[in-house]
């Protein structure tokens, strides 16, 4: 509150020096003004006497013949009429007014010195007290609008705003979350509700890790407790066997059998947790929208060809014609990606090419990259997870990247295959949408 008093302050301020500013100038003009009459009434003054008393020039004549050459002189200062004011004149109609900042009165003397008339000048508008109002009323309508504008956004959007400023933070920290009240609020109201929907997501995602992490949990415990009893009793006749305890013995079989037994036990416990893992790639949200293929060319182009100037490894993105597809773009994109990824992991850096492609009714995605050909022995387990090809021995990884492709390709309806190409020393990675 103290903000919008210091503000409304400074405007009031702002608008006395400002009205004040106006009115001392318009003052000065009109000063002014008025010297600038007298002054040029008194020199026009001082020729028509001269005339009258030295030639006995009427001054009626004299206003005549000069009336043009005062104009030129004295340019917009001239004044736009003269008239001669005998005092033995029999008009008593005329009604003569005092002098004000548009009109000057003279005298005229004789040889004598004796008051022969009046002389009046009249000068064009100068600003008027009207004009004077008229722009203190405005300046005041507008100081008014300004009070009523910032005291407006104060109450209607800075207030406001200042009670929904701390939601964020509690919801990032997922800290007492709980619904803003819904408003009607032209300004806030939209903003409300994407944020109540924002906080209804965020806790079913967080229940959600909470009941996955117990799940973990439970999985790693009965998984830790489960190998550990096939493991020792493995350990244990190993032992045996390595002391020579039932060498020549017809037990030596049945400990083998043993051995065999709990090694199997071991191996369905690490495929349950192996199958527990595999269902973390079915969380992916799926959004099918229709788009054009060039712009998830243009997606690819624009993160990866700066990256590859960089590492000067020649890349090219082809996309033929502007065929429309329905499908995920984002999530097509992150499987290209990872592809992209493995191709800057196992190529030899001569070149890595994206072709995007619509044949007849399906759709094409080939990723090339130059280096060293997997075995064609080695291309059916390729997308399985945590499976190393031949090539990956001195590089870092966990197998889980091209399967990760598998799973986004197939949650779209699609399918991924592999290839060898002799020809070029390329492998080739297809994405298929029928």
């Amino acid at each position: 509150m103290k903000k919008i008093v210091r503000i409304l302050i400074v405007a009031t301020v702002l608008f006395i020096a400002v009205i004040s500013c106006f009115n001392i100038l318009f003052t000065k003009m009109s000063q002014r003004r008025n010297i600038d009459i007298n002054t040029v009434a008194n020199r026009i003054n001082h020729i028509i006497t001269e005339n009258y008393v030295n030639s006995d020039e009427t001054p009626d004549k004299t206003i005549t013949e000069n009336q043009e050459l005062w104009k030129d002189t004295y340019g917009e200062k001239a004044p736009i009429s003269i008239l001669f004011i005998p005092i033995n004149s029999d008009n008593n109609s005329r009604f003569f007014k005092a002098a004000n900042e548009r009109c000057a009165l003279c005298s005229l003397y004789n040889k004598n010195g004796d008051l022969v008339g009046l002389i009046e000048y009249q000068f064009s508008d100068t600003p008027s007290i009207l004009l004077r109002l008229c722009v203190n009323a405005v300046l005041c309508i507008c100081f008014i609008l300004v009070v009523i504008f910032i005291s407006g956004t104060y109450i209607k959007i800075i207030m406001p705003f200042r009670k929904l400023s701390e939601y964020p933070e509690r919801l990032a920290k997922l800290k007492d979350i709980q619904k803003l009240p819904e408003s009607k609020n032209r300004y806030f109201g939209k903003y409300i509700w994407g944020m109540n929907m924002l906080s209804d997501v965020l806790a079913s995602n967080s229940r959600r890790i909470h009941i996955l992490e117990g799940e973990r949990q439970k999985l790693v415990t009965s998984i830790a407790h489960g190998v550990k009893t096939p493991v020792a009793n493995i350990r244990l006749y190993t032992d045996a066997v390595r002391t020579g305890l039932y060498s020549n013995s017809p037990m030596a079989s049945d400990i083998a059998d043993k051995i065999d037994k709990n090694a199997e036990k071991i191996q369905l416990l690490a495929e349950e947790l192996m199958s527990a893992s595999y269902a973390s790639f079915d969380g992916y949200d799926i959004d099918i929208c229709s788009f054009y293929l060039d712009e998830l060319a243009d997606l690819l182009k624009n993160e990866y060809t700066d990256r590859m100037k960089l590492l000067h490894i020649p890349f090219k993105v082809e996309c033929i014609g502007k065929p429309l597809m329905k499908s995920d773009k984002y999530a097509l994109y992150r499987a290209i990606s990872q592809l992209l990824e493995n191709a800057l992991k196992y190529g030899n850096g001569n070149g890595i090419t994206v072709k995007l492609m619509k044949q007849d009714d399906s759709f094409s995605i080939s990723v090339r990259n130059k280096g060293e050909l997997l075995p064609e022995s080695e291309l059916p387990y390729v997308f399985r997870s945590y499976w190393r090809g031949s090539n990956a021995s001195t590089k870092e990884g966990s197998g889980i990247g091209l399967y990760a492709v598998h799973e986004i390709t197939k949650a779209l309806g699609g399918s991924v295959y592999a290839r060898r190409i002799e020809e070029t020393s390329e492998m080739e990675f297809i994405i298929f949408f029928e």
